[in-house]
């Protein structure tokens, strides 16, 4: 027995130096080697109950403590009997309230310890010991029993109380809610069956693989698109997933069902992609050749001409008419595969009648499309680079001119005289004349046949005068003069002065604007001072054509990449696109479901995470097999908003996957890991070890982001230690509290998320694995109202620079107070639904209670005129940027300029003001700056406000700018709806 006594002490050693280093793994197996070396000795199961806890294993932690606690019982009176009684009862209630809180179904595992623990509990209350020990066992055993009380309603107030979280708004929001419309889209069509989008590009396909599925996923394919946009790649999944259905057997065939989600938070985005919809249903039910050719030009030119003839603009009316007879009928009469989500319906019958009700004069509009310029588009694109990035293409775009250049003077004297546009019988000198006179253009062309991987076409020369594209063959007799000038282009010649004034009168008489790019803000007076806005078109308007004919062709590059012939049409191809899209919805039949949906990414994934999506039919899908994203993570916080808020809602399945492109500011990045680590504080390595979710492709900067998930939660060993966690965690906080400072399109890098987001990272890490006693005491550490840390927030400009992850300054104490009412909204709000323990941590007369969370609102008086607030984004910064913050502050102890310029101050501890005199919320629910602003607060610290007389106004934290007067308190109104 002294041989096993001597090993047992041996591996104690070794345990206890593993656990002072935060290897809790490593030392909950030297631990358990001690006590089956040593089982009559109460200290290791204590060692090993104690490694347990902190490993977050807090049943196997429970056992432990029980059997130290047998053991002691049955020694006789050892010395430190008392205090390891109470070390084991403390530790016995921590354990308890953190395994019930993390995961309330342990609670059936834990009962059977009850006689046991109120055994322990007791015998530690009975034990002689000191005040302020007896005072902290007193405190963790009422933790424990006041959760044990309120679990008695716990599954129905643990789920009301994860719906209202989902409400929380997790963004900044900018100063005025009008929403930038992004109508037709710059992307290559993307067949989410084919896989993630990165194959376009030159990488390895990752398909899904649906022969491969068995029957019971085939019936739960779901793909959601957000933000939709112009609906292209929906388009092409629809198509993809009918190819796939055509293959399978009759038996998976029946099983077989798709459900696709059309969302955007942009109302009129929808509206547009339901009249498509609606008008490839119409598609379907028409029989006479003619009426198919009007429907399809109508989609074309919906689609992707800023004109349509009058014909077309007249189906493309009706449409919105009966669309807005049938969304008002209960339930909507729509086609059986076709479902509009119900609280979506207003937006998008406002949208509808807004394009019924205005006309855009034709020749204004097509007066603002310019000429597409490749040099302007490079130019554009390298601006919001760093040198880095700017120095590198613009070396590559030289090169290429040279080397162009180069092959033009060194052709020989016989392909020389031979090239097509060449004169016919000029001398080689001439004809190198001819070269060097037209140099410049020639690169040009060669540059852009290199870049969209096509020989321009006879309709580029056309579009140039017309601004529109060629109608179809059977519908041109109804355009005096088309017939003739284009059989001259396709005959090698050219056309007179006055065709194309004749071609240009008649466009601008009888085509009508394609009403379907423009939204309600450009007939308003704040945005547009005329109330008659234009938008302005200068990207190459062949670039969505040559992106629908790639996909026509299967992404397959044709020999040298020319096109079917020079006379082909930008309508032969979406012919047969939308040919291909319509017989993909008939074929499929009720197989298929597309669902319309008007809201933000984060948002409604987040309701439908917690069932809060009340107003979708229960059957739909709540979780996906793939997603495309689009750009939109460039506006909502990255990877880290698609970790926290999109990932989660992916199906368990190894093909599943979330991709996005980054289209906002893809010069701005040095490379993949700069933009990684600007949105989470992490390079890419380090995602999983943090965030718990796979990085399948991490090239966002020049391909596509893919994130996948993983199974959760995860093991230990693979997660991040308590020390990196704590740090990583501070960065995060301090940089919410304060972010940096972001800088004008085309550079413009967000990071909107606000302390809601922030929680949500605390309740995701909980998911992820992490032992949830550090996210309590993490948090404790918050609430306490400051902090001592050597990490300093980022104050320059966006994006953060991968050199802050080394950055330290000397420790000091930092002021958490001027946020933590918003921690009480939060916390109140989800109280029963937060996975770790932090009652104990409550600030004095923090709000428990979710009922006592309020809606106010106050009508504002902005402090200048919105032209002049935002002319030409001034000093101010962009309109959209999301940098609105509320300012809430006592008048008679401090001024609103005060604090917002002495913010930072005030954080690092270098000001007077006092805690309590100001606070801010980062979380608005309604912020519209020059009419009215909506946020929560409690009702009963609203009335303690009220005796003390506060005030509250919006600014930007970015600027400092103060957007509206001061509100005093007794002008705030209950929102009663809410």
């Amino acid at each position: 027995m002294a041989l096993n006594a001597k090993v047992a002490a041996e591996f104690k050693k070794r345990g206890n130096d593993a656990f002072k280093t935060g290897n809790f793994v490593k030392a909950v197996n030297l631990y358990s080697k001690a006590e089956k070396s040593d089982p009559r000795d109460p200290v290791y199961p204590s060692n090993l109950s104690a490694a347990l806890f902190e490993a977050g294993n807090y049943v196997a932690c429970i056992d432990a403590v029980l059997r130290a606690y047998k053991l002691l019982k049955e020694q006789q009176e050892p010395a430190d009997k008392s205090s390891l009684l109470i070390r084991l009862s403390s530790r016995l209630a921590k354990a308890l309230l953190n395994s019930a809180q993390s995961d309330p179904e342990t609670l059936t595992t834990l009962k059977k310890y009850e006689a046991e623990y109120q055994e322990l509990k007791e015998n530690a209350f009975s034990t002689p010991s000191s005040a302020a020990s007896t005072s902290d066992l007193s405190r963790v055993w009422y933790d424990w029993e006041s959760f044990e009380l309120q679990l008695q309603d716990g599954p129905r107030n643990r789920e009301a109380c994860l719906r209202e979280l989902s409400k929380l708004p997790p963004f900044m929001k900018p100063l005025d809610d009008g929403k930038e419309y992004y109508s037709i889209g710059h992307d290559p069509v993307i067949d989410l069956t084919a896989g993630f989008g990165s194959e376009m590009q030159g990488k390895p396909a990752s398909s899904l693989n649906i022969s491969k599925l068995s029957t019971a996923r085939l019936s739960q394919l779901a793909f959601l698109f957000g933000g939709v946009g112009d609906g292209r790649h929906a388009f092409g999944t629809l198509a993809g997933l009918f190819k796939e259905y055509q293959q399978l057997s009759e038996n998976r065939k029946a099983a077989f069902h798709a459900h696709l989600t059309f969302l955007d938070i942009h109302p009129t985005a929808i509206a547009r992609d339901l009249s498509m919809l609606v008008l490839l249903n119409d598609l379907n039910n028409a029989t006479k050749p003619l009426t198919r050719t009007e429907i399809k030009a109508t989609l074309m030119y919906t689609f992707c001409g800023l004109a349509m003839p009058s014909y077309c603009y007249d189906i493309l009316m009706n449409t919105a008419k009966s669309l807005c007879e049938k969304l008002t009928e209960h339930p909507p009469a729509l086609p059986p595969w076709l479902h509009v989500e119900a609280k979506s319906i207003p937006a998008i019958l406002r949208a509808l009648d807004y394009w019924i009700n205005t006309e855009k004069s034709t020749s204004r509009v097509l007066a603002r499309e310019g000429d597409y310029n490749l040099d302007e588009e490079l130019e554009a694109f390298t601006a919001s680079g760093g040198a880095g990035f700017r120095s590198e293409v613009k070396t590559l775009y030289d090169d290429q001119r040279k080397q162009i250049e180069k092959m033009f003077r060194e052709l020989p004297d016989d392909k020389l005289l031979e090239l097509p546009w060449m004169p016919h019988g000029v001398t080689v000198s001439q004809a190198r004349t001819i070269i060097e006179s037209n140099m410049d253009e020639l690169v040009r062309s060669m540059q852009q046949l290199h870049a969209t991987g096509k020989v321009p076409t006879h309709e580029r020369a056309w579009y140039k005068v017309a601004k529109v594209f060629l109608p179809p063959a059977e519908l041109r007799s109804r355009h005096p003069g088309f017939d003739t000038v284009w059989e001259k282009l396709v005959a090698g010649g050219d056309f007179s002065p006055s065709e194309a004034r004749k071609i240009a009168t008649h466009v601008t008489n009888q085509w009508k604007a394609n009403i379907t790019l423009y939204d309600a803000m450009y007939n308003d007076p704040k945005y547009h001072p005329d109330g008659d806005g234009y938008r302005t078109s200068s990207g190459d308007a062949f670039e969505a054509v040559n992106f629908i004919e790639d996909f026509v062709n299967g992404n397959k590059p044709r020999k040298n990449g020319i096109t079917n012939t020079v006379d082909t049409l930008a309508w032969d191809i979406f012919n047969a696109f939308f040919d291909k899209i319509a017989k993909a919805i008939e074929g499929l039949g009720d197989h298929l479901t597309i669902e319309l949906l008007v809201g933000g990414l984060a948002e409604e994934l987040a309701k439908m995470r917690t069932k809060a999506d009340v107003t979708r039919p229960a059957a739909f899908p709540r979780k996906f097999t793939r997603m495309w994203l689009s750009n939109v993570p460039d506006y909502t916080h990255g990877p880290m908003n698609m970790a926290l808020y999109v990932v989660p809602n992916l199906q368990d399945l190894p093909e599943a996957g979330a991709s996005c492109n980054c289209l906002l500011n893809t010069g701005s990045w040095e490379n993949d890991d700069s933009y990684f680590y600007n949105y989470t504080y992490l390079l890419i390595k380090d995602v999983p070890r943090y965030l718990g979710c796979q990085v399948i492709n991490p090239q966002a900067v020049m391909d596509v982001l893919v994130l996948g998930s993983l199974p959760l939660p995860r093991p230990r060993s693979e997660l991040a230690s308590r020390d990196e966690l704590t740090n990583w965690l501070t960065r995060v906080l301090f940089s919410t509290f304060l972010p940096g400072k972001p800088r004008l399109p085309p550079q413009s890098v967000r990071l909107p998320h606000n302390i809601v987001a922030f929680f949500e990272l605390l309740m995701h890490l909980s998911r992820v694995g992490f032992p949830v006693h550090w996210l309590s005491d993490f948090l404790a550490r918050v609430l306490s109202g400051s902090m001592v840390s050597d990490i300093a927030p980022y104050s320059g400009f966006l994006p953060i620079p991968l050199s802050e992850m080394h950055r330290r300054v000397p420790s000091r104490r930092v002021r958490t107070d001027p946020w933590l009412v918003e921690f009480e909204n939060i916390i109140a709000t989800g109280y029963h639904a937060i996975p770790f323990p932090i009652a104990y941590a409550l600030p004095e007369g923090f709000s428990r209670e979710p009922e006592d969370i309020r809606v106010w609102e106050v009508r504002t008086t902005p402090t200048q005129p919105f032209a002049i607030m935002w002319g030409f984004f001034s000093n101010n910064g962009s309109p959209y940027e999301p940098t609105a913050r509320l300012l809430f502050y006592r008048p008679s102890q401090t001024t609103p300029a005060e604090v917002i310029k002495g913010l930072h101050s005030v954080f690092e501890g270098a000001t007077s003001h006092a805690p309590g005199s100001f606070f801010i919320l980062t979380a608005q629910d309604v912020m519209q700056y020059d009419k009215r602003i909506r946020f929560r607060l409690s009702r009963r610290r609203v009335e303690k406000m009220k005796e003390e007389k506060w005030a509250m106004l919006a600014y930007r934290q970015d600027t400092g700018l103060q957007a509206i007067k001061p509100v005093p308190v007794d002008r705030w109104l209950l929102v009663e709806e809410y």
